[in-house]
């Protein structure tokens, strides 16, 4: 993971300039890169985790209970899992699956929280989407917890649009899914 020390955000945004600019090395995993996939996700999730008291008793199919079986299995299953390094340091992730019906499903957006506040997880979002609209996409759906209104707002500063909200008998929260049109869909 990020393996240097974090600085405060303000000093961090200031230096960095918001990220903007930063040359992150986005490419494609592979089904033997799960294992760093999955210790990504826990890691970048743990804070969820505690804000709303998930684990695996009451949620455990939460991210920050991410396996290397369950990154393989989806991966096995059609999932693109994109990786973001600076450096030779894995950074980030996001997963997307196969379109259905023309709305790709964007999942795992992970950014160590070393490098959060970089423009990393909006890079991953971009070339995510992107590659949804290459594969025939015309939207991209994300799915989020409800509450979770400051990540609803980053995802609306992206072009998202809130759809609806769901209800499910094996989680402890509400689900709000965004919607994105993307390729040809995104030009008119």
């Amino acid at each position: 993971m990020c393996e240097r020390e974090s600085p405060p955000p303000k000093a961090r945004d200031e230096a960095m300039g918001r990220g903007e600019g930063k040359n992150w090395i986005v490419r494609q995993a592979d089904l033997g890169e799960a294992g760093d996939i999955a210790a990504l996700i826990v890691l970048a999730y743990g804070d969820v985790a505690r804000r709303f008291d998930l684990h695996a008793g009451n949620c455990p199919t939460h991210p920050s209970l991410m396996t290397r079986e369950r990154i393989e299995r989806g991966m096995a299953l059609g999932t693109t899992m994109l990786l973001a390094f600076d450096g030779g340091t894995l950074c980030g992730c996001v997963g997307l699956r196969q379109p259905v019906e023309g709305v790709s499903i964007l999942e795992r957006l992970a950014v160590d929280p070393a490098c959060r506040r970089l423009g990393l997880g909006r890079t991953l979002v971009g070339r995510a989407c992107f590659l949804a609209g290459q594969v025939g996409a015309g939207q991209v759906e994300i799915g989020i917890i409800a509450k979770q209104h400051e990540l609803r707002q980053w995802y609306e500063t992206l072009g998202f649009r809130a759809v609806r909200t769901a209800s499910f008998d094996n989680l402890p929260f509400e689900v709000l899914y965004l919607r994105k049109a993307v390729g040809a869909g995104a030009l008119g």
